[in-house]
This record gives C-alpha cells, sequence and structure tokens, in this order.
C-alpha cells in the first residue's frame, strides 16, 4: 500500500512555477528565487514542482552549511547529476576560473536542451560555495532564448553569497516568489494526510493564528497532540515540543526581571498593554527587563497610538512559556490580573485563577453566558456557560448549565464540539431541557431512534408552559417527517404551534406542518397556511424558502429559482444551518432545471462545504445528489459518481425518505447520461417502494417517474411504458407549465415513434415545444428539439430540422452538457453539416459566475461575501479578475454583459 501524499496546497506557488517553466519551455530563459524561512515548506514544493514539471533533464543541487567554503562543492554535485553521453566535462580544480567553468556548463546546457527543457534547482541556495555561484551567475548572464529554468531556494533568515546579487540584478529575467504559512483549509488537509483529525473551519483557523501555518509547527502538534484537543476550541494549544525546549532554554538564560516580564506577558496573551504587563511583572526596572527579553528574541514593543504594546515575536513562544508555568504561579498570575484589569476584561483570568467551585463567580457567568446567546454570540455563549457549569457547586446547576451550553454550541451550528460536550451532558441528571438538546444531537447526527426517543421524554416530562417543550415537540415533528410518518409530523407540529415556543422553534414547526401536510398529499392546506402565517411568527425568508421547494417539486423550477434565491441572498445568515444547506441545496436543483449550471455548481459546492464544516447529515445527501445532477450532465462521469455514492451512503445512514429517493434520482441521472436504460431502472427500484413512491407523489416530485419511465421506453418494454407514461400524463395534466411537461412530451413522442406513427410523434413534440415558451427548462427543451429535428430529418423538408438541431446545439453547448450534446452533434453530421465548436461565453469560473451575477444584481460587495459565505476582500477580488476578462470597467458594463448572454 503506497504512503499517503502529506504535501498541500501551495497551489498558487505551483502556479507561478509553472507559469516560468511554460515560459522557459517556449524559449525564454527564467529564474525563480523562491525564499521562506526555515521549515516552511521551500524544499517539499520543489519536490512537487520538479516531479510534476515534465522536463527534458532535472539537474538538482544542494547548499549545505558544513560545505559553504568548498570550492565548486554545489558544480561538483551539479556535473554529478548529468545525464549519461551529455558531453560532461571535468570537474573543476579548486584554482579554475568561474569565467572558464561557465563557459564550459554554457555548452552543456545548450547541448541538453535537445532533449527538452532544462530545470536547474539549487536548494538552500543560501550556502552555495561563492565559486559555484559565480560560475552559474556566469550562465545566467548568458542565457536568451534558451528552454532553462533556473529555481533557487533560500532561507529567508541567512544572507546569501554576494555573488548572487548579480542574479537578482537580472530583472527582465527574474521572478521572485515568497512561501508564507498554509492557510486553514491547507492545515486541515495536511492534518488528515497524517492521519490526524478532520478539523472544523474554526479548529483550522485556530492552528493557523497559533503556529502562523507553518508546516513543520503544524505537523509537529498533529502528531503530538490528541485528536479532542485539537479539535476543541476551548483546550489551550500549547507549543511544539522541540520548539518549546528551545524556548525555555532561551528564558533560562534571562535575568530574574526578564524573566518575570516574559511570564506576565505570557499570563497577559500574544498581545497586552505594556503598562499591564509591567504593573503585573512588578519589577524595579521593566523598560530594561523588557530590552533584554526583545534582545533575545522573545517580546517587542509596538507602537500603539497613545500607549505601547508588547507583542511575543511568535504565539508559539508565547505557548511554550504559559504552558511551563506550574499551576500554583499560573493562578497567582491570574488572579493578580484580573485585580489589575477588572471590569469584562477581567473575566477570563478570574476564570483561569479560579480553583473549586465558585457560586458568584459561576453566576456571573450565567448571566453572561445567556446574553451572549440573546445576541446571537453562540461560541462566546457556549464557553461562559460551561465556565459556569465548573464552577457550580451543585448538581442541578451544573446540569442546567451544561445544557444551555450545548444548546448554543448546536445553535452556532459547531456540531463536532457538540459531539465532544455530549457524554458530559448524556451524565449530567436527568432533565427535559438535557432530552431535547441530546434529542437535537442525535438527530443531526443521523441516530434516529434515540432522537424520537429523547423528543418523546422531552414532551411528556416538561411543562406545557415551557417553552422548552414546544421545542421538543417541533423537534419530534422533524424526526417524524424523516421517518416518513406525515401524520405524527402534523400531529407534533401542530402541538408544537399551540405552546409557547421560541421565533425559531415556530418556524420550525411550521416548516415541518407545511411540508407533512404536502406529504400527506395536502397540497392547498399547505399553500394556505403559507400565505396566512399560522403561526404568526415565521421568519418570512423561512416562509419564503418552504415556498420555493414546494414549487420546486411541483415542477415550476423558474419559480422555485426566484423564492430560493431571494431566501439564499436576502436571509441565509438568519437561517439555521439546517434551513442554510437545505435552501442551498434546492435553489442548485432549481438552477439545474432551468439550465443555470453553473450557478447550481457553485451553490451545490457551498452547501456540500456547509454540510461538511458543520457534521450535517440531514440534508447532505440532497445537495450531493444535485451536484451529481450536473456533473453527470456534464459529462464528468468520475466526480457524478463520487456525489452519487456520497448520497448513497448518507441514505443508508439516515433513514429519511427524501435522501432515499434523491440517491436512487442521482443513480438514475447518471446512468441516463451513459444511456444505460437498464441500470436506470435498477436505481430507481427504491422507488418502487409504495410507501415511499407516496410520499413523492403527495409532495408533487415526479422525477422519478420521468425517468423510471425513459428507462422502460429505451428498454422496449412497451405495455410497462404505456402504464407509467399514462400514470405521468395523469399527474402532469394537473399542474401548470413546468419541466416536466417538457419531459413527459418528449416521452409521448418517443412511444408514438417506436409503433410506429410519425404524425402522433411529431404533434406530440410540437404540443412540448408550444409549452416550452416562458418555462426555463434548457435541457428538457434542447431533447425535445433534437428529437423532434431527428424526426424530420427523414422528412422532405430538411430547413426546419437543421434549424432545431442547430438551436438545440446551442443550447447544450452553453449548458456544457456533452452526454447529449453527442447525439445532436452525430445528427448534424449525418445531414452533411459540421457541428460548431462549444465554448465558454464569458471564460469565467464558477466562483467568478456567481460573484458576477450576484453584483450584477445590484449587491454590494459585503451583500454578495455573505450571499456566498466569502469575504468582500475576495469579492473584490474576484470582481477585479472578471473585470479584465471581459474588459469591463463597472458594474453597469457587468450587468449589461450578463443580459446579453441570457438574452
Amino acid at each position: 500500500m503506497a504512503a499517503p501524499d502529506e504535501f498541500v496546497g501551495r497551489r498558487d506557488e505551483l502556479r507561478v512555477l509553472t507559469e516560468e517553466f511554460d515560459r522557459a519551455r517556449s524559449g525564454r530563459a527564467r529564474i525563480v528565487w523562491l525564499t521562506g524561512e526555515a521549515g516552511i515548506g521551500k524544499t517539499s514544493v520543489l519536490h512537487r514542482f520538479r516531479d510534476r514539471a515534465g522536463a527534458g533533464t532535472v539537474l538538482w543541487v544542494a547548499g549545505d552549511e558544513a560545505e559553504a567554503g568548498l570550492p565548486y562543492g554545489l558544480l561538483h554535485q551539479l556535473l554529478a547529476d548529468l545525464p549519461a553521453g551529455a558531453g560532461r566535462p571535468r570537474a573543476p580544480a579548486a584554482d579554475a576560473d568561474p569565467v572558464d567553468v561557465g563557459a564550459e556548463l554554457l555548452q552543456v546546457l545548450g547541448a541538453l536542451q535537445a532533449a527538452g527543457p532544462v530545470l536547474i534547482v539549487v536548494d538552500d541556495a543560501q550556502w552555495a560555495d561563492e565559486l559555484s555561484v559565480r560560475a552559474l551567475v556566469f550562465v545566467v548572464r548568458r542565457l536568451r532564448r534558451d528552454q532553462v529554468l533556473l529555481v533557487a531556494g533560500v532561507r529567508a533568515e541567512d544572507t546569501p553569497s554576494p555573488a548572487w546579487g548579480r542574479v537578482l540584478a537580472q530583472e527582465p529575467l527574474l521572478r521572485r516568489l515568497t512561501l508564507t504559512g498554509l492557510d486553514p483549509e491547507e492545515i486541515a488537509a495536511l492534518s488528515l494526510a497524517l492521519g490526524g483529525p478532520d478539523l472544523s473551519p474554526a479548529a483550522a483557523l485556530r492552528l493557523r493564528e497559533h503556529t502562523e501555518g507553518h508546516p513543520m509547527h503544524v505537523r509537529a502538534l498533529v502528531e503530538e497532540l490528541p485528536p479532542a484537543d485539537l479539535l476543541d476550541l476551548s483546550v489551550t494549544l500549547p507549543a511544539p515540543r522541540s520548539f518549546g525546549a528551545l524556548v525555555l532554554v532561551r528564558v533560562a538564560g534571562l535575568s530574574r526581571p526578564a524573566q518575570e516580564v516574559v511570564l506576565a506577558a505570557a499570563v497577559l496573551g500574544v498581545r497586552a498593554a505594556l503598562s499591564d504587563v509591567t504593573a503585573l511583572a512588578r519589577v524595579p526596572d521593566p523598560l530594561a527587563a523588557l530590552d533584554e527579553a526583545a534582545a533575545a528574541g522573545m517580546l517587542q514593543e509596538v507602537p500603539t497610538g497613545v500607549r505601547p504594546d508588547v507583542v511575543f515575536r511568535h504565539p508559539l513562544i508565547r505557548a511554550a512559556v504559559y504552558a511551563d508555568l506550574s499551576p500554583e504561579r499560573r493562578h497567582t498570575l491570574h488572579g493578580a490580573a484580573a485585580r489589575i484589569l477588572g471590569g469584562a476584561a477581567a473575566f477570563e483570568h478570574r476564570i483561569a485563577a479560579a480553583v473549586g467551585p465558585d457560586p458568584a463567580l459561576a453566576a456571573e457567568l450565567r448571566e453572561l453566558g445567556e446574553a451572549e446567546r440573546a445576541g446571537r454570540r453562540w461560541r462566546d455563549s457556549a464557553a461562559h456557560l460551561l465556565a459556569a457549569a465548573d464552577l457550580s457547586p451543585g448538581p442541578r446547576d451544573r446540569s442546567a448549565r451544561l445544557v444551555g451550553a450545548l444548546e448554543s454550541t448546536l445553535a452556532g451550528g459547531d456540531l463536532a464540539a457538540a459531539l465532544r460536550l455530549e457524554p458530559e451532558v448524556r451524565a449530567a441528571g436527568p432533565s427535559p431541557g438535557r432530552s431535547r438538546v441530546l434529542g437535537r444531537v442525535a438527530a443531526l447526527t443521523g441516530r434516529i431512534a434515540l432522537a424520537r426517543e429523547e423528543f418523546l421524554a422531552a414532551v411528556e416530562r416538561g411543562d406545557p408552559r415551557d417553552p422548552g417543550r414546544s421545542a421538543a415537540a417541533a423537534h419530534l415533528a422533524l424526526v417524524s417527517l424523516i421517518e416518513g410518518d406525515a401524520d405524527g409530523a402534523v400531529a407534533s407540529a401542530e402541538e408544537a404551534l399551540a405552546g409557547h415556543g421560541a421565533p425559531d422553534v415556530l418556524s420550525t414547526a411550521r416548516f415541518v406542518l407545511v411540508v407533512a401536510l404536502a406529504a400527506q398529499g395536502r397540497q392547498d392546506r399547505a399553500r394556505a397556511l403559507l400565505d396566512t402565517g399560522r403561526s404568526g411568527a415565521a421568519e418570512p425568508v423561512e416562509a419564503t424558502a418552504v415556498r420555493g421547494i414546494l414549487v420546486l417539486w411541483a415542477g415550476d423550477a423558474d419559480m422555485a429559482a426566484r423564492l430560493l434565491s431571494a431566501a439564499v441572498d436576502d436571509g441565509a445568515l438568519r437561517l439555521p444551518m439546517q434551513g442554510r444547506l437545505l435552501a442551498l441545496g434546492y435553489l442548485a436543483e432549481a438552477h439545474y432545471r432551468t439550465g443555470a449550471w453553473q450557478e447550481a455548481t457553485v451553490e451545490a459546492e457551498l452547501a456540500i462545504s456547509l454540510a461538511r464544516d458543520a457534521g450535517v447529515v440531514m440534508g447532505s445527501g440532497v445537495v450531493r445528489a444535485i451536484a451529481a445532477y450536473v456533473a453527470a450532465g456534464r459529462g464528468d462521469r468520475e466526480a457524478a459518481r463520487a456525489h452519487a455514492d456520497a448520497a448513497a451512503a448518507t441514505a443508508q445512514a439516515l433513514p429519511w425518505w427524501g435522501g432515499r429517493a434523491y440517491a436512487a434520482l442521482a443513480a438514475a441521472t447518471l446512468a441516463q447520461a451513459d444511456q444505460d436504460h437498464g441500470a436506470m431502472l435498477e436505481a430507481l427500484r427504491p422507488c418502487a417502494d409504495p410507501a415511499l413512491s407516496r410520499l413523492l407523489d403527495n409532495v408533487g416530485a415526479l422525477g422519478w417517474r420521468i425517468l423510471r419511465t425513459e428507462a422502460l421506453l429505451g428498454l422496449g418494454r412497451a405495455e410497462e411504458a404505456d402504464a407509467a407514461l399514462a400514470e405521468l400524463e395523469g399527474r402532469v395534466a394537473t399542474r401548470g407549465p413546468g419541466w416536466p411537461v417538457l419531459e413527459t412530451a418528449r416521452l409521448r413522442g418517443c412511444r408514438e415513434e417506436l409503433r410506429p406513427d410519425r404524425a402522433a410523434a411529431e404533434r406530440a413534440y410540437r404540443e412540448g415545444l408550444a409549452s416550452a415558451d416562458g418555462v426555463g427548462a434548457a435541457l428538457s427543451r434542447a431533447r425535445l428539439e433534437v428529437a423532434l429535428g431527428r424526426l424530420l430529418l427523414a422528412g422532405p423538408e430538411r430547413r426546419p430540422a437543421l434549424d432545431l438541431l442547430r438551436t438545440a446545439h446551442d443550447r447544450l453547448a452553453r449548458l456544457g452538457a456533452a452526454p447529449f450534446l453527442t447525439e445532436c452533434d452525430e445528427l448534424l453530421r449525418a445531414a452533411g453539416l459540421h457541428p460548431p465548436s462549444p465554448g465558454d461565453a464569458l471564460g469565467l469560473t464558477t466562483q467568478e459566475l456567481a460573484v458576477a451575477r450576484s453584483v450584477a444584481a445590484g449587491r454590494t460587495n459585503r451583500e454578495t461575501g455573505a450571499a456566498l459565505f466569502i469575504t468582500g476582500r475576495t469579492v473584490a477580488f474576484h470582481l477585479s479578475n472578471i473585470y479584465a476578462k471581459l474588459g469591463l470597467s463597472s458594474r453597469r458594463e457587468l450587468a449589461a454583459r450578463l443580459h446579453e448572454l441570457d438574452a
């Protein structure tokens, strides 16, 4: 078994190196000066680049501090690395002239280029010997139209040989590249590659800030710490053991006053006011002590307006010093810091100084935590309620505060932290509140039977006047809906709405009630409930999202896209994580149906990332299935299979009927793109379960019936296809225009062609196209046009057929629907025409297109960032790329260009 690849990230740096090598490949010799501090990963980047560059010849040499004075030591390595038959020159003598040596090397490089471009890597170039550098400089200064790239890796903290200065003066040939720390996503990937835990975004960000992204330090902590400590944001991270040992040796070498200043600064944090540090250190001459600590590389003074701050030169230095404090000294210093700071700033120090129960402080922390929960500051609330629980003297108070901490953790969407807290809450005394929050954790992680048990206990034991009882009833309703018990879901949701629930609880109950009514087949009552706002407390954005889901199931993808876009754009941050995930997922499906496939891809990927980051199971299978639709439609079979398999795995883990249905649809859609009708029918087998098909039919979802009918027709099973088509047509007849109408018309035409009844088939196709006006259903319409075009090609007049096929080709090319484009291409070629080459009308990435459409709709950078879950700075970065690619200079021009494209 191959060892796992521990190289992560560095996409930008590898891209720059590849760009420079491509320039060298085209006959423009280049130099890259790669700098970075020790251990930052320069050598790893160079190895990865070398392995992927595709050079004809690679010459790799490395400087060594012990050989920096060895004449031509580096050149000896390079010459030894030359391939056999390259006219290898003799190793230069110690007294050889660097010009002569360089001239000979230049000839060798010229010969090597016959086999392709040459890559020369000089790692640890700061330790290259003087004579070797002078010879290389001679070569570099004479490279012109050569296929040579020289990459020098240099430690930023060391001074390279002065001879390199002439290389750095070759600005037309030179590109400087600085390697910095890994970003949080790369750190999360590195943790997995090292066999560590799957870090949440918050945990990865904390590790990034703690180590400044230094790969060597990240690796050390991942290997040294238990996974729970890396995941738990309340745990103080230490310094890596080897780094910490070096720091402590330095501290030991300081005078006593300087040590006291460093210890005081460590207790106050990575950065603290100089006045606070000196007050806590209590040394006679604090400035002299600070100077000594600064000279030792521990601290630095940073001016900040009227008062200076004391800052550790690296967060890990502070971590090492703090971890070495004895418990007694640490508690004493925190207690003193609390007295110096006072007020709210003293809270964390009071907590750290506490020893044993402290009823007064626990009560203050409970009050603070509840105020933070009311202000939606979930993480702070959870941390302070947990601290209150630890300091509580009695089990009853401790249990109530643990429950509150878990509630805040769940509200903040940090399911990983909630799971770590679950055992402690489960060990607390029984109460309705405890059952309610444990039920929520179980539901979110797919343990539906346990969730039902906990919610039932919370409802049965709860006080009818307690808002918590309504919350338990609302979540019990959701569990019933997941299990397919629409009647039970309606009863529990109505019980929740009749209680004294908070607005978010009433919104959940209202959502479940509307969907459960639809699942019962009571669509009119579901719509009436949305229109009247029966609970009077539902957030408008949530009502809009539910309405969008219902009309999507009914087949009106245009209206669904408008409603769900409004919900996502205007209220994404106000929706709970579960609602945010589902709104994004169903919006992706609506855009898939209308033909906005790039938007669908962005939304599905965003929903998938949110589900992963939050650890949410419920709904993640749906968005994976929808991502599979787009990937299959574009012919990306590998991605479609991965998404479909993930949807199927989630459906097995979570007994939700919707997840089962979407997993089946994803597999069937992939088989449809492969034109494998047998696999389509097999994939749809779960939908033949009467319990599932009844629920799907009740909510109006016809996708499975459409795919099943197409599979039966493709297999030639005429009698079954007739029955399935008749059932489908009966259901479509009761609804307005939408993509199911177009699909049903195409299937009817296919059936008539099989009889064969050419006139009936043409009539069915034309009726379908007549109903397509004003309906956003790009793929369904294009497939209708291809079907009718194919039929008409066999007739006396070819012009209408060719017009239809050209139109369909443009539509499919714009979608990038490769599997369906193939049939259209073949028909055009059979008619003697050359199909036009598909192309991207804008040349934008999916993320750039999402930003472009949002900005063109009139949103600010900040509003766009909130809608797409990126920062305003990232929006500005994408916008500058968009303007450059499209040759535009204003938002108005961008809106006009997109309008032209959509017209």
